[in-house]
Parts: structure tokens; sequence; C-alpha cells
């Protein structure tokens, strides 16, 4: 029975941190696409200045607060709306779904918690609860016990076996675990744990480190009908955290009966909660024979349920918006560009998907860099390939830091660090297994050091004798299939063979070898669906076809990483939303799968490729864009592309003049718009650092409009207008200034607006800024509204826009963040007393 809703409250996801990037804005977003079609009115709570979704809902209905117990109830108080949506705000919005069904808010405001019944929502929040469902439907749980002396734990060791970890129970938080492998091991950890503990109690647990882990990712409407989205297969073992590890989908080294007892356990959870909508179950398999065991369920979005999505091309959010409104599988119309496509298929796959996670020990250096159970990476790329070997290179290339085309060298790391990162891996843990292969260890002997499947050391063997062939055999057409077989893209086949990336394109030419584009869709070419997802390949047959109307090409940032991350994915998407409003048939080309840039509503095709200069061009040559569009301050990248003459390149903010500073100092900026000889002052920004710091590197936070805008603010902006050249300086500019606060404000530098900054201001003064640089360089700007638009002196509230930094979830010493350090931002409004 469908459920009839006037008003859905939506929790946002808040600001991006360490276990969540942009995939909850970019459910959000999906999910607002699907609710317009109800003619529901949508209420929207988030603090996340970079959100997509919070732009796309009518500003009055926008409530731009912490996602949190108290702020929901006051929304709730004044706006009574029929139904709230917490799935796509993921655990925390959980969290609070709970809290307002506990203390009663719901049922006295006769409020619908779609997706999952409060009284089936605290099994998933209290653990004991969902153990003791899980175990009354006969699904496996890793047995653990609190345990007050020596006796108690041999009582559990004879009932479990070894191996068992064991756990201080400690106030101060105490993270110590042993893994204890016989009777010896388990006294001297047990001997440690009671003398650390305060409580005289240790916890001791099963251990299932070594296991496989797998993860099961369904939907199921009210009537228990359940299908299977994807099968995942963590590439590292249970030990290292699942956000931390290599991931493959569909699954790869499981036995059919395997896969099976794992579907029919994810649908058995998913009917014991009565879940309506979206699920992700991860599981403990072993090596050995078909034990498993239950580790986490999940009935909301994660980064996996999106990653199920990406890789098989399934609509899951938009159905999974209909489900929780209380439609039925076979109820649900899909969009259009699914001919015969229907809800309630399950989906296939013709291709593989590797996803390969992003670390930030780059630029946070004074973190345990081994990885366990505690996660630390800030983002991934995915590759697409027909062959595993060709999705993992597509996925290295995608994850280096460099933007050249070639992978990093571990050649010079002795044998014994071989050895010891082997067993304790480091983030160059795939480079490392492939350099161990290179030196002869034998697969088993890897496998047994690392607990990782033979099959993927085969393969990786694989890719290593490919590319042996590749450097042996320079210039060769021979070398140009393998390696084009091989993932290997026309721009590491030059670095490789250190010729111009033009030489490898003329070879391609005269051979025939021409690069193809094959659709992610769900029917894996059962049907002719035109989702226009599309990953390269060297086939006879190219699945895409260029649009006949003009066209722009987006270039994605691909993975995140710290920094401007979730800031440089919500401008690539605004991007995409200008051009689409300024008549053109957009292509976005990504690799980050919880990029909201890659939400199928933001544009007209996607290409999941790694975002380097040879993949690019093969883009190009096909789509033939009548302009091509590269956000984000990627220099490298934009210098390698103006060598092309005939590319039509705008590159935001614009690529011009270096900063320019007298010292690298300020306390306030003046915001300008200049278009041609024309400065418009935007707004005025003091920076909000901790005991006043005026260190440009470390100026993360903003608030507008500046300190002293009453008396000050008219005069520093007729100085910043009056000192800008406009001969050297386009778009978005901010003058900087230092002060001590008696009025007198020195001029120190000048620069283009940052992306973070970028977006602040458009939340803070009501205009898409993104839009107007758009607009600017397609030539179609209009001054005269926009000039009506702005009141940069008229002030009713203050905005402030503080960063988040990931050092306590890393259990790094710092506590000053740096602007290479930004993981995300919370934004915050206060009106001034009339």
């Amino acid at each position: 029975m469908t459920i009839d809703i006037k008003k859905v409250l939506l929790l946002g996801g808040g600001p991006t941190n360490i276990g969540h990037e942009n995939e909850l804005d970019a459910a959000a977003f999906e999910r607002l696409m699907a609710l317009k079609k109800t003619g529901a009115k949508i209420i929207y709570v988030d603090n996340n200045p970079f959100s997509v979704t919070s732009e796309e809902i009518q500003p009055a209905n926008v409530y731009v607060q912490e996602v949190n117990f108290q702020n929901v109830i006051n929304i709730i108080d004044k706006e009574k709306p029929d139904a709230i949506m917490a799935t796509q705000g993921g655990l925390n919005a959980m969290q609070i779904a709970w809290q307002l069904a506990e203390s009663g808010i719901l049922a006295s405001n006769n409020i619908s918690l779609l997706g999952i019944k409060p009284a089936d929502l605290r099994k998933v929040i209290d653990n004991q609860k969902l153990r003791d469902l899980l175990t009354e439907i006969d699904e496996k749980v890793i047995a653990s016990k609190i345990v007050a002396d020596d006796d108690e734990a041999m009582d559990f060791v004879r009932e479990v076996g070894f191996p068992v970890i064991v756990k201080p129970m400690s106030a101060s938080h105490d993270t110590s675990r042993f893994i204890c492998n016989n009777t010896d091991e388990l006294e001297d950890a047990l001997d440690v744990s009671f003398k650390r503990t305060y409580i005289k109690r240790c916890s001791i647990e099963q251990s299932i480190v070594g296991y496989k882990e797998i993860e099961m990712v369904g939907i199921r409407d009210a009537n228990g009908n359940k299908i299977l989205i994807s099968g995942m297969e963590d590439m590292d073992p249970i030990g290292i955290h699942s956000g931390d590890s290599i991931i493959f989908a569909p699954t790869q080294t499981l036995i059919n009966e395997e896969y099976q007892a794992l579907r029919t356990a994810t649908f058995r959870i998913m009917d014991a909660l009565n879940v309506t909508g979206t699920c992700h179950v991860q599981f403990a398999q072993s090596r050995t024979d078909a034990n498993y065991f239950v580790t986490k369920v999940s009935p909301f979005f994660t980064r996996n349920t999106i990653l199920a999505a990406k890789s098989t091309g399934y609509p899951l959010t938009y159905v999974s918006s209909f489900l929780e409104l209380g439609y039925n599988l076979t109820e649900i119309k899909l969009p259009s560009k699914y001919s015969k496509f229907l809800a309630f298929m399950e989906p296939t796959m013709d291709h593989v998907v590797v996803k390969i996670p992003l670390w930030p020990f780059r630029d946070i250096t004074d973190v345990d860099q081994h990885l366990n159970t505690l996660m630390k990476s800030v983002g991934s790329t995915i590759g697409v390939g027909r062959r595993v070997e060709e999705a993992i290179i597509k996925a290295m290339h995608s994850s280096q830091f460099s933007p050249r085309d070639i992978l990093p060298s571990v050649s010079k790391v002795n044998d014994d660090d071989v050895i010891n990162q082997l067993i304790h891996p480091l983030a160059s843990r795939i480079l490392i297994l492939m350099e161990a292969l290179r030196r002869g260890f034998s697969i088993d002997e890897l496998s047994e050091l690392t607990q990782i499947d033979r099959f993927y050391f085969y393969k990786l063997n694989q890719l290593l004798r490919a590319q042996d062939y590749v450097v042996n055999n320079p210039l060769s057409p021979k070398s140009v299939e393998i390696g084009h077989k091989y993932g290997f893209g026309d721009g590491m086949l030059a670095e490789l063979w250190q010729v111009n990336i033009s030489t490898i394109q003329r070879m391609n030419h005269n051979v025939k070898n021409q690069v193809t584009y094959k659709a992610i869709e769900p029917s894996a070419g059962e049907f002719m669906e035109a989702t226009n997802i599309f990953y390269s390949s060297y086939e006879l047959e190219n699945e895409s076809k260029p649009f006949a109307e003009k066209s722009a090409l987006v270039i994605g940032r691909g993975g995140n990483q710290l920094g401007p991350n979730s800031a440089a994915d919500y401008y690539t998407a605004q991007v995409l939303i200008s051009l689409h409003k300024a008549g053109y048939k957009t292509i976005i080309m990504n690799t980050n799968p919880n990029a909201v840039s890659l939400t199928p509503q933001l544009s007209d095709k996607e290409y999941i490729e790694p975002i380097q200069l040879g993949n690019i061009l093969n883009i190009v040559d096909l789509e033939k864009p009548d302009i091509v569009f590269l956000p984000g301050s990627r220099h490298y990248l934009s210098e390698q592309l103006k060598q092309f003459e005939d590319l039509n390149i705008v590159v935001l903010p614009p690529d011009q003049k270096v900063a320019t500073y007298n010292q690298k100092k300020a306390t306030t900026a003046v915001d300008l718009f200049i278009e041609g000889d024309e400065v418009l002052p935007v707004a005025t920004i003091s920076f909000v650092g901790k005991d006043q710091r005026t260190d440009l590197r470390l100026i993360n936070d903003y608030k507008e409009p500046m300190d002293h805008w009453q008396t000050d603010e008219a005069d520093l902006i007729a100085d910043a207008v009056k000192k800008v050249d406009s001969s050297k300086w386009q778009g978005l500019v901010q003058i900087l200034y230092n002060t001590t606060g008696d009025s007198n404000y020195e001029m120190t530098g000048i620069r283009p607006v940052r992306i973070t900054e970028t977006a602040f201001l458009t939340k803070t003064t009501g205009i898409n800024w993104v839009r107007v640089l758009v607009r600017k360089y397609l030539g179609i700007l209009d001054m005269k509204s926009l000039r009506e638009q702005l009141t940069p002196t008229q002030h009713q509230r203050s905005s402030t826009m503080i960063a988040k930094f990931p050092f306590r979830e890393l259990q790094s010493r710092q506590s000053e963040g740096t602007t290479k350090q930004e993981v995300g931002s919370a934004i915050s409004f206060k009106n001034f007393e009339s």
C-alpha cells in the first residue's frame, strides 16, 4: 500500500569526513529527483556547504543547520511533515530517526518513518539486539564474551576454538587488540589486558582475521519481494577495513553454493528487519569451507550501496525512493532510458569494476600508515574493464597522485621490507604484491603471507607478463594490441616507450586498433538500454554514438583527496547543471564512485575512464565536443591539453596570472567579479582562524560580511576595485588585506577565489557563482541581471564556514590544519539583531 505523503523531511549527510564523502549527497539528489514526481513538498536539512541537493530545493524549504536531534525536532514543530526519510543521511541520520521514535516525537506528531519501522530500526542501532535477531533467524555472528578471569576466558576458547581476539575493557578507550593463536599467547594477552583495565574485565571474541570479506546489496518492497543488486568481494581479508580494501564487483572467487548462501542470508536478514528500500550486508566467508558470519547490517545508503549501483547501472536510489513510499517492485516505472529492463529484474554484469582507495598520508604524515581495522582512506577511484586485469590497471592509473600516466615504482624496497609489507600492509599494497611476484615469490607463498586469494595473484601475474612484453617490444603493433587488451592506455604506452602520445595515436590509426566504448547497463547487453554510461575497451563494436547537438565535455576531478575534494565535485556538478541550462548536451568523465557529478540526472553521458591525457583525447576524438571544461586547479593537465590547438578548453577557476602576494598573510578580503573591464563587488570576508592566525596556508574558515562591516566595508570595497587590474584578472578574484583592527588595512595580495570559497559565496549571496562563471566563458552572461542581484553592502545575517579535518579519526597528533588537509566543511547562518 503506497503512503500518501504531502510533505516529507529529508535528513542530509552533513559535512564530508573519513568514511563519508559525497555519496550521501548523491543519494539525496537522486532521491529528490524521484520525489518530485510524487508532487510531495520536500524539506531538507544539511549544513554541508558543498551539497548540490540543497541548491535544487526552494531556499525556503532548506534548513542550513547541523543534522542533530534538537534541530530536527525544531523543524518538525515548524513544518509538520507527514514523513521522514533518513536512509540517504547515513548512520547519523538513522540514529536521529531512532531517537525521534524512542522519544515519542514521531508518534505524537503522526509522522511515518520511511524505509524501516522504528521497532526494527532499534534492532539495527542496538548491537546486542541485532545479534539476538540474527541468532533467532539462524544467521551466525561472531561469538564474544566479557570475562573477569583466566578461567572464564579458557571456557570461552574451549567453545569457539583459537584464534581469538582479546581487548582490555578500559575507560581510557584503550584500542589494544591481541590476536591469540594458542594458550601461551592467550595467557600473555590476558595478563597485560587485566593490568591495563580499571574494571578487571576483558572482551574476548572469535577471530575471523583472514576470512574473505563479501558484501551484498539488495532491495526489498513492502510485500517482501526482493532482488540482489550486486555482490562485491574485498580483495583484502577481514582485518583490513572494507573502506581501505580493494573491492571487486561482481564477486570473483566464490563458488556458486557460497554465493547463493550469502544471497539467501541477505534476503532473510532484510525480511527479519522488514526493510523497504536498500540494505547492505557484510559477511566474513571462510576460505576453507562453507562457513560464514554476518559482520554488519546497514539498511541505509553507504559507500558500497552506491558502488553496487554504479557497477551494474541499476537505478538503485530511484527505485529505493519509491519502495520506501510503499510501492511494490512491479509497480515502479523506470525512467525512459530503460526500454525493456524492469525494476523487479535482477541486474547482471558483463564487465568487472575494481575500486581502489586513496589515502591522505602525503598530506598528514604523522599517522600510522598500516592498513588495519581503522579506516584511513579519504576517497577511492574505480576502473571498469571486460577482464579483471584491465579493470585493475585502470583503477591503479586513476588512483595515482601524479598526473603523469605512469605507475610509481617500489623496486628500491629491499627484500626484508617487501616481506614485512606483505604481512603488515601499507597503502602501496598492490604495488608491493606485484613487486613480490616480480622478485619470484610463489603464488602459494604470497597467498599464505597475505591471506589474499590465489586468484588475484594469477591476475596480477598476467599484468606483469603483459607489461614485460610491452616494454621489451617497443612500438610494435602486437605490443599496442596486448597493452590495450590489458588496460594500458595510450598515455601509459607513450610513457613506457618515452615517445610523444601522438606517435601512439598514429599507430592506432595505422593498425585500426581503435578504442571502442561499451555500456554499463543492468541487462548485460540483453536489451538495448540507453543508460549512456560507458567505459573503454578495444573491441569491434562501439556502443557510444556522438551527439548531433552542440555538446560540452566536463573533465571530473577523479577520486576524493584532501584539500578541495568534495568542493571540487560540487563545483563539477554545478558546471554540468549550468551547461545543460545553456542548451548543451553534457558529457562527464570521472572515476569517483561517490561523486555527485556522476549522478545520472546531471549529465547526458558518462565516461568512467582514468583522467589521463590519452583517455581524454580518445573521448574528444569520438565526441568532438564544442567546448571542454576543466574544473579545479590542475595545472599539469591544463598545460597538456592546451597543446592541442583544436580544443576549445575552459579552465575554472580561470587559469590566469598566478596569485601575487606582498606577504602571505591576511585577515580580511574583498571578493570581486570581473567581466571584461567591469569590476563588480561581491562580498567582504573575514578570515576566522584560531588565535587570529593570518598565515594563508592556515586560513580555512570564512565569515561574511567582514568584521566591522558597518564602518569599514564601503571604503575597503572602493579600495579593492581601484587596485585590481582587469587586463590581468578575470572571473572571481580575491583582494587580500591585513589589519590590526584599527580601520587601517594593508593590501597583501591578490588571488583567484578558491573552489571552497566559491561554494560558500553561492550559499551566502544566493547567486550561483559557478553558473555565472560558466555563462561568462560561454559568452552568454547577462550582466544587467547580475548587477541587480548583487547587494554587497546590505546585510541581514552573517554566515560562517568552518573547515573539518580528519586528525581525530586518523589518530594524528595535529590540531591545526592547512588548506591542503581539509576533509570537508560546515556552514552556519546567524541573523543580525534588527
